[in-house]
């Protein structure tokens, strides 16, 4: 068990396209939160569940941290997240992946790195919400918080964020324990049908 690391799991989403929340509907006898978590324990000793929607997940019987700024997307997430967290190394990853395996969680986690994000590149796509994230970018959040309120070119966005810090991207397809839905994200009813054929079938 990794005590170096702790995961963090994104959970501040609004479901507006699911139209419910996405992280409470189930996949077999479990909700999709529950099996994210049951992934992320399998590596981190720590997991904390970043979330403004505390009641909803309060079963899970995690630290659970609301959002320090509020209406500012999945930065702020990571930002209140990364606050909390008490270890440098921060390994961040969605509530709706929920056919994401430990095995990749692990092989990211170990990568030697002095870049201060490192995620995977899929079909030369990062997964921006999927990876290590060191403590030390907090401050250049803080700076993307602050220059957006003046120049409305920065945007408060993870994006602007991986502009601004240094990013490792790593190749996993190639790995044996990847497949090509593990990153499938579930955002509408129709993602939802899909997963759940896909995840009964597995």
């Amino acid at each position: 068990m990794n005590t170096a690391i702790t995961g963090i799991i994104l959970c501040g989403g609004k479901s507006s396209r699911m139209q419910t929340n996405k992280a409470l509907l189930k996949l077999g006898d479990k909700s999709v939160i529950e099996i994210v978590l049951g992934e992320m324990k399998k590596v981190f000793d720590e997991v904390i569940l970043s979330t403004n929607e505390c009641d909803d997940f309060s079963f899970l019987n995690i630290p659970i941290v609301n959002d320090i700024q509020l209406n500012r997307g999945p930065l702020s997430g990571i930002y209140s997240a990364l606050k909390k967290s008490n270890t440098a190394k921060n390994f961040i990853t969605t509530c709706d992946l929920p056919l994401i395996n430990h095995k990749v969680i692990e092989y990211i986690s170990a990568i030697e790195s002095g870049k201060e994000i490192i995620i995977p590149v899929i079909n030369g796509i990062p997964e921006k919400l999927f990876g290590i994230y060191n403590k030390s970018v907090i401050e250049k959040i803080e700076e993307i918080f602050g220059l957006s309120e003046t120049d409305k070119t920065v945007k408060d966005s993870v994006y602007d964020l991986h502009q601004r810090v240094s990013v490792e991207l790593v190749e996993i397809e190639n790995l044996d324990f990847y497949n090509g839905n593990m990153f499938l994200n579930m955002n509408t009813p129709d993602d939802y049908k899909s997963i759940k054929n896909i995840y009964e079938k597995n």
